[in-house]
């Protein structure tokens, strides 16, 4: 997903974001405040190699949201560390 597309969807990510990956906070959403750099970084500071994991996330996320990828499962049980079982 481009920036134009994380600005417009950054309301609904978030809550998807912290509820999937808790080692985000409350504070690093309002960091990120829908600008894809700070995103990046964010996930640098909290999940290091992981955060292309994360990426992935919620490029497949949005996918979903916006209905463009068909196919696409949610994994049931995250491997990564941080990710929260839903």
């Amino acid at each position: 997903m481009n920036q134009e597309q994380f600005k417009s969807s950054w309301m609904q990510l978030k809550g998807r974001l912290q509820t999937q990956w808790v080692a985000i906070t409350d504070e690093d959403l309002l960091q990120i405040a829908g600008d894809q750099g700070a995103f990046k970084t964010v996930l640098q500071k909290r999940y290091g190699e992981q955060q292309a994991d994360v990426s992935q996330w919620a490029d497949r996320w949005y996918a979903k949201w916006t209905g463009w990828y068909e196919g696409y499962q949610e994994v049931k049980s995250p491997k990564f560390i941080g990710a929260k079982e839903e």
